[in-house]
């Protein structure tokens, strides 16, 4: 059970999925095969870091990468050190694609539980706060590598969020939720030392910052995509479409009169085919279908009804 290399109790997590924070505590070099502060540093001053992995972040907000790169591809050499010296926290985007072990735990996982998976590095300097409030639409499992972090956190303002939902990206907070912040203390404060797994529930208000260290702090994401009720829908719904496609009626051209003036009856007529069409779905068929798609690496095609 790969998860359980991470959370000591992934047997009764994987049937009930923890909403609220958890730390669990292993020895310090516990995760010294997933990775290393000297690997980290190593990728850093090698200049083996494309433009793709790298997010820096200066005040909570990111930097424009065009201010240390002259190529759309890689950074100018040494500008990434120079920006953290300067107390920029710097994030390995996806390090999965660049970190052989830490993929090979990604795609374990993922089987395991059947969700999207992927890892970023986060490394911030002594006396430094990166990301400011912010929260993810995914749990996240935050692995301390090295040094410590400060993890303030509020209960969720949104509850349950996903990516497509309420515009996700730039949705941001509101003017009372950020009131709320600026004049509530945190609901929580976790510590992280090396060897901590730290359990963030999607939702999680949270600005964790190295402002106390006197070293660096390097910790992984490893962000755990929940499928949900929408996403199986999504499933459901496209099998609908491609099987209603498979119909004589369903190829059938709508006469413009209709399409504009009779709409209501077009409607209804759509919603007596997709209804037929669902009740001659066959729940076997579909419930292994999404079981396909929630373990591929990419989606697989509809299958057709009979």
């Amino acid at each position: 059970m790969p998860l359980a290399d991470l959370v000591p109790d992934a047997a009764e997590l994987l049937g009930n999925w923890p909403t609220e924070p958890r730390i669990y505590s292993h020895g310090a070099h516990a995760f010294d095969h997933l990775l290393t502060m000297a690997e980290v540093d190593d990728l850093i001053d090698s200049d083996c870091l494309p433009n793709r992995n790298v997010r820096l972040v200066r005040d909570g907000e990111t930097v424009d990468d065009r201010e240390y790169s002259a190529t759309p591809d890689m950074p100018n050499p040494g500008a990434v050190r120079q920006y953290l010296n300067e107390g920029c926290t710097l994030s390995i985007r996806r390090l999965q694609t660049i970190k052989p072990t830490l993929n090979r735990l990604r795609r374990e996982v993922a089987r395991e539980t059947g969700y999207e998976t992927h890892f970023n590095a986060y490394l911030t300097p002594p006396k430094s706060h990166g990301l400011r409030y912010h929260f993810d639409p995914y749990v996240t499992l935050v692995i301390q590598i090295h040094g410590s972090k400060v993890w303030p956190v509020h209960r969720p303002f949104v509850e349950n969020p996903v990516e497509e939902y309420a515009n996700f990206r730039r949705r941001g907070f509101t003017t009372e939720e950020r009131k709320r912040l600026a004049s509530t203390p945190p609901e929580k404060v976790f510590t992280l030392n090396p060897g901590d797994v730290y359990w963030l529930p999607r939702g999680w208000v949270h600005s964790p910052h190295n402002r106390g260290g006197v070293e660096p702090s390097l910790h992984l994401t490893f962000a755990l995509k929940q499928r949900t009720p929408h996403w199986a829908a999504e499933q459901l719904a496209d099998v609908i479409v491609s099987s209603i496609l498979d119909q004589a009626e369903g190829r059938e051209g709508i006469a413009p009169d209709r399409l504009l003036n009779d709409t209501e009856a077009v409607v209804e007529d759509v919603r007596q085919i997709m209804g037929g069409a669902l009740l001659a779905m066959d729940v076997e068929e579909m419930a292994a279908t999404l079981r396909r798609r929630a373990l591929a690496e990419s989606p697989s095609p509809a299958p057709r009804l009979r």
